[in-house]
């Protein structure tokens, strides 16, 4: 018995769709498979600049609170002066190594005007 065509080109046109559609499906799986891999790997990737940052961060905090040796003051020292050690405001000589002081302060205006206005230094100009 043979088939007659129609039937044999309608058989051929469902296996093409059957197959056209079992291509799709495989399609669509791999591709939610690539971004499955691909989520994971963002999601990864954030986890481990995460990572990075607070290792950062706590190795620069660390590095910022540490101690250290004495640092160089000579500048400060020519600013300030070396008048106010031991000054206890008790004698006039006191008094004048104080004012010095305050001079120097002033000078460099580590203090603002306020500041050395109170000390009778850079008053109203």
């Amino acid at each position: 018995m043979t088939l007659p065509w129609s039937s044999l080109v309608i058989g051929a046109l469902i296996l093409a769709g059957i197959s056209w559609a079992i291509l799709e499906i495989r399609s669509d799986a791999a591709q939610a498979v690539r971004n499955s891999i691909e989520r994971q790997n963002n999601e990864a990737a954030k986890r481990a600049l995460t990572r990075s940052a607070l290792t950062m961060t706590s190795v620069l905090l660390l590095a910022g609170c540490g101690t250290s040796g004495p640092a160089d003051v000579s500048g400060l020292r020519g600013i300030v002066g070396t008048e106010l050690a031991g000054a206890r405001g008790a004698t006039q000589a006191d008094q004048r190594k104080i004012d010095r002081t305050v001079v120097g302060l002033c000078a460099a205006f580590v203090w603002t005007r306020a500041e050395c206005a109170k000390h009778g230094e850079g008053g109203d100009d």
